[in-house]
């Protein structure tokens, strides 16, 4: 889940607390039914109530599909056997493929983001590189690293790689 989720989930959270306690105070006998009820009777014709009805509604299903996990595809079956399944997570494929960026020389703080498929991934790699590197030969070690260690060690083939040097700067050590 990520950061926005998160955040939303939050408010939603909150917002559902101070909606229940609501409810129960009113069951309770703490605030009048009256004043309930003329609070509902002002919702219909004001708009202000329908936006936030469509952001609540909007809001839940949001909720709902991060929850079923329908974002997007987390893990790659590698193997599915009597014996049980192997699976990969993104994040091991995306930490896997940093270590094997920075094998390279030159190549320094590395954020990967891999996009899964069915039996093949996309990658972006994001870097700095050192000043004097040559640039199109680094990018081809990287391409040849990555492609041929993730296919030896996983079997997944990995079918678009994008290099983006973020900076040429030394390595600060």
């Amino acid at each position: 889940m990520g950061i926005a989720d998160r955040i939303i989930l939050t408010l939603y959270t909150i917002l559902m607390t101070v909606a229940s306690v609501l409810t129960l105070l009113c069951s309770l006998g703490v605030f009048s039914d009256t004043g309930m009820v003329a609070f509902i009777s002002h919702i219909p014709g004001n708009w202000v109530y329908a936006v936030g009805g469509v952001i609540m509604l909007l809001v839940s299903v949001r909720l709902l599909i991060t929850g079923l996990g329908l974002t997007g595809v987390s893990s790659l079956k590698l193997s599915d056997s009597d014996k049980g399944k192997v699976l990969v997570g993104k994040g091991a494929l995306e930490d896997y493929i940093a270590v094997l960026s920075q094998e390279i020389y030159g190549i320094h703080h590395v954020k990967v983001i891999v996009k899964l498929e069915d039996q093949c991934i996309d990658v972006r790699i994001n870097a700095s590189i050192e000043p004097g590197i040559n640039i199109p030969e680094t990018s081809g070690e990287i391409k040849t690293n990555v492609r041929e260690t993730i296919k030896k060690v996983t079997g997944i083939e990995v079918k678009e790689i994008e290099l983006f040097f973020k900076q040429i700067k030394a390595k600060e050590e």
